[in-house]
């Protein structure tokens, strides 16, 4: 039991002199994302102080909310100044600034957010909504034989149009002329507000489709219609957009727009059509359109083409000088997403961050989008009036606007994404078989883009192909477009790889800290043991010095018997005296102290007795 007691002492011992250690090397070996985190949010939070920055810019003042509203102090002191900016239910991008779409959907999102009133300047935002006349609209009729179809404009102006063999149109009207090579009929930008309702003698489909001037891109409708002979289908465009002018569209405002709408419950579809289609025009590239299309629909081709626009797989960058703006929009529609490209910008973030903490050379309104995008936290409610209830803590689900059906939808719920909203029931999300796609294995490529679904994250909807290695990848290094901060390049190798790209290999490794730990671990336990079974160390030191071996008794050493003396060679001598031998007087055996507790070594005395056994 004493020594169950000694060890669990040395143990008690060793946790005491090992535990600081580990910490310590926990600290110095990890600097954490947390404490990174926790930097950058102390860096903004001493930048704003007690009045918001004082900023001009209201854009500067809604992120610096957005990111903010976790703390009441500075949420008021946002919440008051961004009011301050307000002008007639609507904002600018300063308080002298007139009132534009994009100023005012990033400011209902950001009240919206800490559970503020919205209907007043969310009632002007509607109001600024109107038809698009930047696209060519088109009504298709198709029947497998020849018919002559009815089509009335409003339930009013009913004209007759007939459709050959060869499915050209022929006929006309003030809202209908046949077009692309009479095969379709061109609406009239004066009648895209009007219900057109087609009957035909003949069994027969119909449905819109859409291009951009001077391209020939079709964009489909993903709804047709059909009717039986006599029977009828209505179709009217619904597209739509936002803009201050009573002609022009404003293209970034109206992505902000349905972004706000997407969120307080409203439905976006009909923004669809001309954020889709002049997405990919040069002066609207800038804006990252495929972030709103994204957080819109939810479609993996707005997804892919998101994720291939990450440069170097670290940040994104459409405008220049607006890298750390655009790679936040970004990580706003990817905050759902667990994937290796939102890792891989979370850590370049980190890797360039100023030693304030913050980014962009002290940047509130960058820094202030960076966190609410990549590290949010949840606002407090400063007033019991809005307080909002958290979707997830009533069994409802917080997804992308565009999973969930507008009866579905819970606008009263909380949900910390911009772009989610509390859904009633929860989508059902497709396998990667259902999108038709296949998981490549580790050694293999996908040939096209890769999307999410239920089972994985990497689902390929093209082919998989062989990776072929090369020097660098034989070697165990990597081919990329430029090296981590924990890689290094690998000169001897990088002529193998891709034009472009570096062979890059990880910097040689440090000891690790862990190493030194479990090290002295050891060091600890066998100092520990070494004084548990000192005695018997001292006894084996002993032995082996002294070459001493157990198991035999002490022998006597004879000497040669001798002849008795004779006269011959010896002359008469005196008789020698002799002395009786005294017996050898022993040493008294030396007594162990006893212990301060007064016991004896009783493992000591064991060892010593089992010797004197086998010494007889």
């Amino acid at each position: 039991m004493k020594k169950k007691g000694l060890i669990f002492s040395a143990l008690i011992l060793s946790l005491i002199i090992i535990l600081p250690v580990v910490l310590a090397a926990n600290e110095t070996a990890t600097s954490t994302a947390g404490t990174e985190i926790d930097k950058a949010y102390s860096c903004l939070k001493t930048q704003l102080g007690d009045n918001c920055a004082d900023t001009l810019s209201t854009e500067q003042n809604i992120f610096s909310l957005l990111a903010m509203g976790y703390d009441s102090s500075i949420q008021s002191d946002c919440k008051l100044a961004l009011e301050d900016k307000q002008g007639n239910d609507c904002w600018g991008k300063t308080d002298a600034d007139s009132c534009n779409i994009k100023s005012t959907s990033q400011a209902i999102l950001a009240l919206n957010y800490i559970g503020e009133n919205i209907d007043a300047p969310l009632d002007w935002l509607l109001d600024k909504k109107k038809p698009t006349k930047d696209l060519n609209w088109y009504l298709e009729i198709d029947a497998n034989e020849a018919t002559a179809c009815k089509i009335k404009i409003d339930d009013a102006n009913e004209k007759t149009f007939t459709i050959s063999e060869n499915k050209k149109f022929s006929g006309t009207s003030s809202c209908l002329t046949p077009a692309v090579s009479n095969y379709y009929l061109k609406i009239n930008n004066n009648c895209l507000e009007n219900n057109f309702t087609i009957s035909c003698d003949k069994k027969f489909i119909s449905t819109l489709w859409y291009e951009k001037p001077g391209e020939s891109t079709m964009y489909i409708s993903s709804e047709t219609h059909g009717a039986d002979a006599e029977g009828s289908t209505k179709e009217k465009v619904n597209s739509y957009c936002f803009g201050i002018s009573s002609v022009e569209c404003d293209y970034q405002g109206t992505l902000w727009a349905a972004l706000v709408l997407a969120k307080t419950g409203e439905d976006t579809h009909t923004y669809i059509p001309y954020i889709t289609a002049m997405a990919d025009k040069t002066e609207n590239k800038k804006y990252l359109p495929s972030a709103f299309l994204y957080m819109l629909t939810n479609e993996d081709d707005y997804y892919s083409e998101l994720v291939e626009q990450q440069k170097q797989n670290k940040y994104w960058e459409e405008t220049t000088d607006q890298k750390f703006y655009d790679t936040a929009l970004a990580l706003l529609a990817l905050q759902g997403v667990n994937i290796e490209q939102v890792d891989n910008t979370k850590e370049w973030l980190l890797s360039v961050q100023d030693s304030s903490g913050c980014w962009a050379s002290g940047n509130v309104l960058e820094t202030a989008f960076i966190l609410y995008a990549g590290w949010p936290k949840a606002p407090v409610s400063v007033s019991p009036i809005n307080t909002r209830s958290y979707c997830s803590d009533f069994s409802y689900y917080c997804v992308s606007a565009g999973e969930c059906l507008l009866a579905d939808n819970l606008e009263n719920y909380y949900c910390s994404g911009l772009s989610e909203v509390c859904c009633k029931t929860q989508p059902t999300e497709q396998t990667c078989a259902e999108k038709q796609g296949i998981v490549c294995d580790s050694n293999q490529r996908c040939t096209e883009s890769e999307v999410t679904a239920s089972d994985t994250n990497y689902c390929c909807k093209g082919s998989c192909e062989v990776i072929t290695k090369n020097e660098c990848e034989l070697a165990g290094y990597f081919c990329k477009d430029s090296c981590s901060t924990t890689q290094e390049e690998k000169t001897a190798y990088s002529a193998d790889c891709n034009f472009g790209e570096t062979c890059c290999g990880e910097k040689a490794a440090k000891t690790s800290s862990w190493l030194l730990i479990i090290i002295l671990i050891i060091l600890i336990i066998l100092i520990i043991l070494a004084i548990i079974f000192r005695n018997q160390l001292k006894i084996w030191f002993f032995r082996s010095k002294s070459k001493f071996r157990f198991g035999k008794g002490p022998q006597s050493v004879s000497r040669p018997p001798m002849s008795p003396p004779s006269q011959q060679f010896f002359p008469q001598l005196r008789p020698r005296q002799i002395i009786p031998r005294q017996p050898i007087r022993r040493m008294p055996m030396r007594r162990i102290s006893a212990r301060s507790s007064g016991a004896k070594d009783t493992a000591f005395e064991e060892t010593m007795r089992k010797l004197r056994e086998m010494s007889k």
